[in-house]
């Protein structure tokens, strides 16, 4: 049963080097975007194809934080039925949501696969530069995908807590709640 949750800590350790990219990808893409208004503002001389360039990176940089936010289970939950039902009861409620996000990530991750197919046959490029959208896009996918594995094993270290009773992750297990072990 630790393999599980020695899996979900390193998942969770992966995903926030991935997060961490997304991050520095937001920062370079707010950086280019302040010093194209001052080029507008004192040169009148906008950044040429910027518009391109951050529609492909603003993919990216959104599906770069989706695997933490999974792995930390930092996704909306309703709570109020577990409270009332229970500690066990909401370790199930727990195991059901996380089977049915298990459901959704890996729907989204089909349906991106699918759009990016779409864009690799059309043959799409950008407005002004006319630069291929697919190799993006499919980093994009790619980086989507990963909240595949990382939220199935998520799903069944929840079922194994609530089969053997262990604390959930809302319930003081730290690495999951905050992130906080860097073990």
């Amino acid at each position: 049963m630790s393999l599980v949750f020695r899996l979900e800590s390193r998942i969770i350790r992966w995903t926030r080097a991935i997060a961490v990219v997304g991050f520095v990808g937001l920062l370079v893409v707010s950086l280019l975007t302040m010093l194209d208004v001052l080029l507008r503002w004192i040169a009148n001389a906008p950044i040429k194809g910027l518009n391109d360039i951050n529609g492909l990176a603003i993919a990216i940089v959104i599906a770069s934080c989706l695997p933490l936010v999974v792995a930390q289970r930092q996704n909306i939950s309703i709570r109020f039925l577990g409270e009332v039902a229970g500690a066990g009861a909401s370790r199930w409620l727990d195991a059901f949501g996380s089977g049915a996000l298990l459901a959704f990530v890996a729907l989204i991750g089909w349906q991106l696969v699918v759009y990016t197919s779409g864009l690799a046959e059309s043959g799409r490029t950008t407005w002004h530069l006319r630069i291929p959208v697919t190799p993006y896009w499919s980093f994009a996918t790619g980086v989507v995908l990963l909240c595949i594995p990382a939220q199935a094993i998520a799903f069944v270290a929840d079922v194994v807590r609530a089969v053997t009773g262990a604390p959930g992750a809302r319930e003081g297990d730290p690495e999951i709640a905050d992130g906080a072990n860097q073990s």
